[in-house]
C-alpha cells in the first residue's frame, strides 16, 4: 500500500512543477508583449524639416499688362480721336477683347522680370502658406508695396475674371503711395505690380515651373482707353487715349538704383515657419529711368 502512495505524491508534485513551469512561461510571454508594445510606442520625435525651394530669374522681358483691362484696345489699326461711327465697333470689340477673361487684344506691353520656381523640396507646399512681400527701404524705414498670398495673387490670363476675395492692395514704397492714384491710399489692385501664374490653375500647390510676372517701370505710362471704353466722360470728349496716370504700373526705378532699396521675400507661414528665398529687386533687371 505504501509504494501507490508514493508514487500518487511524486505525480502530484510533477503535475504542479509543470502548471508552475507553464504559468512561468505564460508570464514571460505575457512581459515580452508588453516589452514589445512600450517599445514601439516609444518614439523620439523630430521636428519636420523646412521645405527648400529654388527658382530662377528671367530679366529683360516684357508682358502684357493684362491686370488691367483699361490699358487696352481692340485689335486692328483705329484712328484717334474716333469718329462717332466707329465709336461703336471700337467699344463692342473692347468688350470682346480686352474685358476679363478675355486678353486676346492689345494690352499695353511694359517691361517684366519673371521669377520661376525650379525645384520643390515637398509636393504638398500650399500656395496659401507661400507669402510674397515686396519692402521698400528709405531713411525713414521699411514700408511694404504689397503682400500677400501666392493663391490671393493668382492670376490666369484668358480665364480669370476678377481677384481673389483677399487679394492684397499696392501700399507704400518709401514716401511714394502706389495705391493713392486710384482714389486713396491702397486704392489699387496688386496685378498693377506683377501677378503669380501657376502651372496648373487647379492644383492648390506650388509646382515646378510656377511663375511670378513682376512689372518693370519703364519710365513712362501706358495709354488708358477707359474713357473711349465708355467707363468714364473722355477729356473734352475727344474719344482719345490718354496717359494712364491714375494707377501705378511696375515696380519703381529708384528699386535699381541700389541693391537694398527694395527686396522681395518669399516666406513659408506653414510648419515650420521659414524663408524661402530673399531677393534684391536691384539684381532682377538693369537701372531704369525715372
Amino acid at each position: 500500500m505504501d509504494a501507490p502512495a508514493h508514487r500518487h505524491r511524486r505525480w502530484r508534485h510533477t503535475r504542479r512543477r509543470a502548471i508552475a513551469e507553464i504559468l512561468g512561461t505564460v508570464l514571460m510571454v505575457g512581459l515580452t508583449l508588453v516589452a514589445g508594445v512600450l517599445l514601439w510606442s516609444f518614439r523620439i520625435y523630430t521636428p519636420p524639416a523646412p521645405p527648400d525651394v529654388s527658382f530662377a530669374i528671367r530679366s529683360g522681358g516684357s508682358n502684357p499688362v493684362w491686370g488691367d483691362p483699361t490699358d487696352c484696345q481692340p485689335r486692328g489699326a483705329w484712328s484717334y480721336p474716333l469718329s462717332s461711327g466707329a465709336l461703336s465697333a471700337w467699344q463692342s470689340a473692347w468688350w470682346k477683347q480686352c474685358y476679363p477673361p478675355y486678353v486676346t487684344g492689345n494690352f499695353s506691353i511694359l517691361n517684366s522680370s519673371e521669377i520661376i520656381i525650379s525645384q520643390v523640396s515637398s509636393t504638398n507646399l500650399l500656395l496659401s502658406n507661400v507669402i510674397f512681400t515686396f519692402v521698400c527701404n528709405n531713411a525713414s524705414g521699411p514700408t511694404t508695396l504689397v503682400q500677400g498670398t501666392l493663391d490671393s495673387m493668382s492670376w490666369f490670363p484668358g480665364s480669370t475674371s476678377a481677384p481673389a476675395a483677399n487679394a492684397p492692395l499696392l501700399g507704400y514704397c518709401g514716401n511714394f503711395d502706389a495705391g493713392g492714384f486710384g482714389g486713396g491710399a491702397y486704392g489699387t489692385l496688386y496685378n498693377r505690380l506683377g501677378m503669380f501664374v501657376p502651372l496648373s490653375q487647379n492644383s492648390p500647390y506650388l509646382e515646378v515651373g510656377d511663375t511670378f510676372i513682376l512689372y518693370i517701370h519703364n519710365g513712362g505710362w501706358p495709354l488708358d482707353y477707359e474713357c473711349v471704353a465708355g467707363l468714364y466722360y473722355c477729356p473734352g470728349g475727344s474719344l482719345t487715349p490718354t496717359m494712364d496716370t491714375d494707377d501705378y504700373h511696375g515696380a519703381p526705378p529708384w528699386c535699381f538704383t541700389d541693391m537694398s532699396a527694395c527686396t522681395i521675400y518669399l516666406t513659408y507661414s506653414g510648419n515650420p515657419q521659414t524663408t524661402l528665398a530673399t531677393i534684391p529687386v536691384y539684381s532682377l533687371a538693369p537701372p531704369t529711368g525715372a
